[in-house]
């Protein structure tokens, strides 16, 4: 696992720790963005955006977005996602001209910023941050991946993707 990885591991662990959610499933999104002061909305819309993440410089407060035409399980990973940006690129988004980051899609005032590398970052958060490591490892001894996307209330394409590159799956 690279340092990387490993880092994104302990900060979602961590996380999950500090708010009484190590143990839990499937983890309350919305509510975990509530603790960090974070409002979460739906939106309908019928491009491709998933969601945002958007952050008011005179009011100083962030609040997630999220496309509630896409299913529940994928509204999920999204707010995980964007929770992620909130962790990782908090202070990038503060210090930046623009108030939405709409997946680092739009920006044009990020040079130098490797942004597939920031999403392939916030989408291994989010996974960790839904299916956390010591509780998927337990429970895949019990419960195969239809199962343990229920548990998760995740699609069964996220633990598959999970359980690979924890290693529990070849």
């Amino acid at each position: 696992m690279s340092q990387i990885r490993k880092d994104l591991e302990d900060l979602t662990t961590q996380i999950l720790v500090d708010n009484d959610l190590m143990y839990k499933a499937p983890i309350d999104v919305i509510s975990l963005a509530n603790l960090y002061d974070i409002k979460v909305y739906g939106i309908k819309t019928k491009n491709e955006i998933s969601g945002a993440i958007t952050y008011d410089k005179d009011e100083d407060y962030f609040e997630i977005l999220v496309n509630t035409n896409n299913a529940k399980t994928r509204q999920r990973f999204t707010i995980a996602h964007e929770l992620g940006h909130y962790f990782l690129h908090k202070e990038m988004l503060k210090d930046s001209n623009m108030h939405i980051d709409a997946l680092y899609r739009t920006t044009t005032d990020m040079k130098n910023v490797d942004t597939k590398e920031l999403e392939k970052e916030v989408d291994y958060f989010a996974g960790a941050l839904l299916m956390n490591r010591e509780l998927l490892e337990k429970l895949s001894k019990e419960y195969g991946i239809e199962e343990l996307a229920k548990i998760f209330d995740v699609s069964t394409s996220a633990v598959i993707v999970r359980m690979k590159v924890l290693g529990l799956l070849c």
